[in-house]
């Protein structure tokens, strides 16, 4: 029966619907995955990265104050607490939120192991210690998608300024005037981010009397307080500051900073929630209702499609030997309308000089040759005869060298260890393509370093021609499925198998046997056994020294030698494969 056509304005129809949905739904779809991903980020890495970057600060402290002889038991749980950070932020590794900026992070957390061992044996100075972890620090504090990134830097600011006055004031000289000038540098930064960050008046209060952080700053008790420590410190005014001071107005401000700083972040996941849910909902309904549209214009479209009465069905013969015979009709067609196309490129070949010129003829030329190849594989499988005949026997040398000539990278091929033998001229053209089938599965499966080397023996009455490759080889089962197919006359279903199953159909035209095995350095060895009927010790007349190369590689090498120029590669032009020479 014949299937009912579609009108093509209902096709076309239907095609620019389904343009219109795309184009309506793909932005949304890719808009809403950016806003959750977005809010992901913000919320589960960007709370971890904080979390590093706190237990980073702390730790530095602890580091700094065991330099100075202090107690190790702090040092220990801050770095129990930073690798805990570690770890944490090393198991979103691999989720849509995670990014190369954490990654990064991560990696710079990893090295401080190095750091760790030198402090614990003595090897590095205070300031060297202080370098290593803010460059840390730095890397966390430096991502752009952290919410709260103004208020995490001012109050690294008072990290530095804590942890440099808590190891400087413990000592017997206290703080020097390097040490001042550095308090003074710091108290500038924490001022000019909070001012960045626009802090509540709440949080600049606590966190700087100097600050325009907000309408409260002045009247904040612990901002005053620390501001007049730090005062102190840089003025030199003949009152020492003692540790215990230094902590008591820091503290209060870093906790307050702190605080702060946690209230924006989540401020800022609170925020991009209803955007992500907002941006999700639109999305769903454009591509649902879109899709649910479409669906129904084609049900609509199928139920109302024209219907065509029934035509009668054909003789049977037709889906046997008669449409066998056609397909085989066709094929000797196309293979009479290369040949022709080959003998037009021959006599081009030979007239033209022009080295650019050649080398198009050449691709031509092998392009034609490939088409050949297949025809005639297309007739010997559908039970025909190739028109392509030799009448005398061939040197089995140049048959390998015509089968390496018909596939693609055909330099990779070594046919140097053949040795001499004549194959019957009738059966010269299966064979070529039976071993053009294994020599090209060669070449396609292994690294296009390596060589396909091809072997000639006489061996137990007979003559075996072998094909080894470097590639990866074959499985059991693979090896398993692969002699199936090459024993079994009926095709294979699908395309994986087909050069196999060419290989097994031209070995039982001519009874030769066919053996997969495993190289002895890996790779396949394909052994193709020739019958005794089929080979013969060549005769020295056989050779015909003056005679012309039976493959047409060598034909275009010869005539490469007769033009002015040598520039033609033939590893970069279309391979040419075995002419017809000597064919009838």
């Amino acid at each position: 029966m014949k299937r009912p056509r579609l009108d093509p304005r209902l096709g076309a129809g239907l095609l620019l619907l389904v343009a219109l949905w795309l184009a309506a739904a793909v932005p949304a779809v890719l808009d809403a995955a950016g806003r959750v991903r977005e809010r992901n980020t913000a919320d589960r890495l960007g709370r971890a990265v904080d979390t590093a970057v706190v237990a980073l600060q702390d730790e530095r402290r602890a580091s700094l104050v065991r330099l100075a002889g202090g107690d190790a038991t702090a040092l220990t749980a801050a770095r129990e607490r930073t690798d805990r950070a570690r770890d944490e932020l090393r198991s979103l590794d691999g989720r849509w939120a995670y990014t190369e900026s954490a990654g990064a992070l991560v990696s710079s957390l990893d090295a401080l192991d190095v750091v760790r061992s030198q402090l614990d044996h003595g090897e590095m100075e205070s300031a060297a210690v202080f370098g290593a972890y803010g460059s840390v620090i730095r890397d966390g504090l430096g991502l752009s998608w952290l919410p709260a990134g103004p208020l995490g830097r001012a109050r690294e600011a008072l990290s530095q300024e804590d942890a440099m006055l808590r190891t400087a004031l413990g000592t017997t000289a206290g703080a020097g005037e390097a040490d001042r000038l550095r308090v003074g540098e710091l108290a500038g930064e924490r001022r000019a981010w909070l001012a960045a960050a626009g802090a509540s008046a709440e949080a600049g209060s606590a966190a700087d009397p100097g600050s325009s952080a907000g309408p409260g700053a002045v009247a904040s008790a612990d901002g005053q307080r620390l501001a007049a420590i730090e005062d102190r410190l840089i003025l030199d005014k003949g009152q020492r500051v003692t540790p215990a001071e230094w902590a008591a107005a820091a503290d209060p401000v870093n906790a307050a900073l702190r605080a702060a700083e946690t209230s924006a972040a989540r401020a800022a996941v609170e925020d991009a929630t209803p955007a992500a849910i907002g941006a999700t909902v639109y999305a769903a309904l454009v591509a649902g209702v879109g899709l649910v549209a479409l669906l129904g214009v084609v049900a609509l479209v199928r139920r109302f499609r024209p219907t065509y009465p029934p035509v009668a069905a054909a003789p049977a013969e037709a889906d046997g030997a008669g449409l066998q015979d056609l397909l085989l009709d066709l094929h000797r067609r196309s293979q009479r309308l290369v040949h022709r196309l080959l003998r037009l490129l021959d006599g081009l070949e030979r007239r033209q000089s022009d080295e650019e010129m050649l080398g198009q003829l050449y691709r031509a030329d092998h392009l034609a040759t490939r088409v050949r190849r297949n025809t005639e594989k297309a007739i010997t499988l559908a039970g025909g005869a190739p028109g392509r005949q030799w009448r005398r026997p061939m040197p089995l040398g140049e048959v390998v060298r015509g089968a390496a000539a018909e596939v693609d990278g055909y330099v990779r091929v070594s046919t140097s260890q053949i040795e001499p033998a004549a194959l019957a001229g009738d059966a010269v053209l299966e064979i070529t393509h039976l071993l053009a089938e294994l020599i090209d599965n060669a070449v396609s499966y292994s690294p296009a370093e390596t060589r396909v080397r091809t072997g000639g023996r006489w061996a137990d009455g007979g003559y075996t021609v072998t094909v080894a490759d470097a590639g990866p080889g074959m499985s059991d089962l693979d090896l398993d499925r692969a002699r199936e197919v090459m024993a079994d006359p009926r095709p294979p279903t699908g395309g994986l198998w087909q050069g196999f199953y060419a290989v097994g159909r031209f070995a039982a035209r001519r009874g030769v046997g066919v053996r997969l095995l495993r190289g002895p350095a890996g790779g396949l060895v394909a052994e193709v056994a020739l019958p005794a009927g089929l080979v013969s010790h060549p005769e020295a007349a056989e050779h015909r020294p003056g005679g012309p190369p039976i493959n047409r590689v060598d034909r275009m090498r010869a005539r490469l030698s007769e033009v002015d120029t040598t520039s033609v590669d033939l590893s970069n032009v279309g391979h040419g494969a075995a002419s017809e020479a000597e064919a009838q």
